[in-house]
């Protein structure tokens, strides 16, 4: 049985305890700040890191949340999902700080505002003290971007120091015959810049010449916060009529911010002669083919093989792949999209659109099969009139349509998607 002596000591602790997180509870201080981390000159296509800290003299925080604003001029993400937990000493007090980094890339030159973010969090005196919901807006930035020397206005421009290119011609002769394929393949990869602003290659398209571009493989890597992008292209062209065909050279250049250099890689273009094909003999075997040719069925068992294949490893990807990710992919580019047709910048949009398309949906990879497939005469008409002003540059374009049918579209995917789940589902459940 406890004595009267330790009743009084344990009631004087219980006293003291409670004055004490009152106290604490009083002076606990939180507040938010914004900053730019880069101090020197900030070019177009630069990534600029925006620094986001979260301030309390208490015990911690929870329940962290904030929404990226769309940004005119420029793409605003939050590449990697680490933090940075800092501490500092204002006036005696003990702050924890924790940091989240934000990558901004500017996309025109001139003044760029960053207007303000809503941050909430919540955070305590101290342990077992009263837990408290916080809410801020950051002050608006205005970040002065420059545009590199050489650069046309308007240009979409990558500012890398760290930038790869390799390419690959898959022909076997420049001499070929109609109906022969041949492919170009582009590898690219940047540091501290996304997937998403590698721009798509340009298309050389003329008569009895088939371009057929591929759904391009974008990727993002982060280690410790240091963001990678990676972007594989490839185009096959298809000899539809006899003639001499000249498929012109691909020129890249990138800005390097250290040595302040516009650095240019030039892909060698290609040039053919097609002949007509062999005259067949007017012979044919039992499977419909010319003699010394494989048969139909051997093409058609071949056929199958590599659909079956391919349709394999999409769906093993796509089952590795979490839900929330794809989402989240999905969401993210769309966004980004919306900011570039609002910022009517065309060459941005066109970078935008291909990997939106990417990110979306796997049947619509492609943009000539996305605009067959949705049927919408406005989205054709806008899609069409974004290529001819990448063609012919024009300072009147304004996404604004384009977005307006996007969305719409966006809208039509979902529904089809969320329609093919449930019948999936019920033909997995039946009743």
């Amino acid at each position: 049985m406890m004595n009267k002596l330790g009743l009084k000591s344990m009631l004087l602790y219980c006293l003291i305890f409670s004055v004490f997180s009152a106290v604490a509870e009083d002076r606990l201080q939180t507040n938010i700040n914004i900053s730019v981390q880069q101090q020197n000159t900030i070019w177009i296509g630069q990534q600029v890191t925006l620094n986001l800290d979260l301030k309390t003299t208490g015990y911690g925080f929870t329940d962290a949340h904030f929404n990226l604003p769309e940004v005119a001029g420029a793409f605003l993400m939050q590449t990697d999902t680490t933090t940075i937990k800092l501490t500092e000493q204002i006036d005696g007090v003990s702050w924890q700080i924790i940091r989240y980094p934000l990558a901004l890339y500017p996309q025109q030159a001139g003044q760029l505002l960053v207007p303000p973010i809503t941050v909430r969090f919540n955070s305590a005196a101290g342990f077992n003290s009263e837990i408290k919901a916080f809410e801020f807006q950051t002050q608006a930035l205005q970040i002065n971007i420059k545009n590199p020397p050489g650069v046309a206005a308007g240009d979409l421009v990558i500012t890398t120091t760290d930038f790869d290119l390799d390419y690959q011609w898959q022909a076997e002769t420049s001499t070929t015959k109609t109906g022969d394929a041949f492919t170009l393949t582009i590898n690219r990869s940047a540091g501290d810049i996304s997937a998403m602003l590698l721009p798509p290659i340009p298309v050389y398209r003329v008569e009895g010449l088939a371009a057929y571009p591929q759904a391009p493989e974008v990727k993002d890597k982060t280690n410790r916060g240091d963001l990678s992008g990676e972007r594989s292209d490839s185009i096959i062209w298809v000899a539809e009529k006899p003639g001499t065909y000249k498929i012109p050279a691909i020129r890249f250049q990138w800005w390097d911010p250290a040595s302040e250099v516009l650095k240019q890689q030039l892909i060698p273009g290609l040039e053919l002669e097609v002949q007509p094909a062999a005259v067949a003999t007017g012979k044919f075997n039992a499977d419909g083919a010319a003699e010394g040719q494989p048969s139909l069925y051997k093409w058609y068992l071949l056929a199958g093989i590599l659909i079956t294949i391919l349709t394999a490893v999409f769906w093993r990807r796509l089952r590795h792949t979490p839900a929330d990710s794809l989402v989240a992919s999905e969401k993210t580019a769309f966004g980004m999209l919306s900011t570039a047709c609002q910022s009517n910048m065309p060459v941005q949009v066109y970078a935008a659109l291909n990997h939106w398309l990417v990110c979306c949906s796997p049947t619509s990879r492609s943009l000539q099969a996305f605009a067959k497939n949705q049927a919408d005469p406005l989205l054709s008409a806008e899609l069409l009139l974004l290529q001819e002003t990448l063609v012919l540059p024009q300072d009147s374009w304004r996404g604004s349509e384009l977005l307006r049918a996007l969305k719409k579209a966006r809208d039509q995917l979902k529904q089809a998607d969320t329609e093919a789940l449930k019948t999936h589902l019920q033909s997995l459940n039946p009743a």
